[in-house]
């Protein structure tokens, strides 16, 4: 079988007869042609040896062998990573709170300005201030609600650093994240895992006020943040639970 469809496709180069075989009933257009000369580059060279047995070769290993793994790594080709945003993973904390961080930080979470580049239904405000439009940025960073957060979690934990007034200027979710978590004078694996649920928890609150018209106060949202913590802390998160002890 191998040996007929060697001679078939040796007879169909030979003084390119190939070319004979193309179809032009339907109009050729540039791109038709452009392929047409790649193509020809690639065979006119080509010699068959009707002895020799067809082989197929697995271009993404070394050896031409096809492996399952190899064929996993060559869906991630072009790729490119993020460093940082490697850290989200890392961190001890319930999947469903880096995920959710994960989204925030590719802005990929549906606050009301990218339901709005939709045209879908949004509030024009953000639900938890209703002073300013909603951007994941503001949601986590700049809405009052949020920093009224922020300084209770900081005077919890007596760590200054934590409040809003002292953050570097962050022009992004992911920017943000990285200098929240990045504090020198603290335990940097335990405030990672605390800012996740700190971020999942406030978008816990936005979601309450938007679909069940329910609203917790700041301190209210603090006492949450803290029996999740906890409950973290005793379900296996050393980094929190050092973390907790420590103040």
């Amino acid at each position: 079988m191998c040996r007929q469809k060697n001679r078939t496709v040796e007879a169909a180069l030979q003084q390119n007869t190939w070319i004979c075989d193309i179809g032009r009933s339907q109009g050729l257009t540039l791109g038709h042609i452009q392929e047409y000369f790649t193509l020809w580059e690639m065979l006119r060279g080509t010699q068959l040896d009707e002895n020799q047995e067809d082989q197929i070769k697995w271009k993404f290993t070394a050896s031409g062998e096809y492996t399952a793994a190899s064929a996993y790594k060559a869906q991630f080709l072009g790729n490119v990573k993020v460093p940082k945003a490697q850290t989200i993973w890392r961190a001890w904390a319930p999947p469903k709170c880096k995920f959710f961080v994960w989204l925030v930080t590719h802005d990929r979470v549906w606050t009301s300005d990218r339901l709005m580049r939709r045209g879908w239904p949004h509030s024009p405000s953000s639900p938890l201030c209703r002073n300013a439009p909603e951007t994941a940025l503001h949601l986590l960073a700049e809405c009052r609600y949020t920093k009224r957060v922020w300084n209770l979690i900081a005077e919890w934990l007596a760590q200054p650093t934590l409040r809003p007034e002292v953050w570097r200027q962050s022009d992004h979710t992911l920017h943000w994240w990285t200098n929240i978590t990045s504090c020198e004078d603290m335990p940097r694996k335990g405030i990672k895992s605390l800012s996740l649920l700190v971020i999942w928890e406030i978008w816990r609150e936005r979601n309450a006020r938007v679909f069940r018209k329910q609203e917790t106060s700041a301190p209210g949202l603090l006492a949450k943040i803290k029996n999740e913590a906890c409950s973290c802390a005793i379900s296996g998160s050393k980094d929190l639970e050092f973390l907790l002890l420590r103040y």
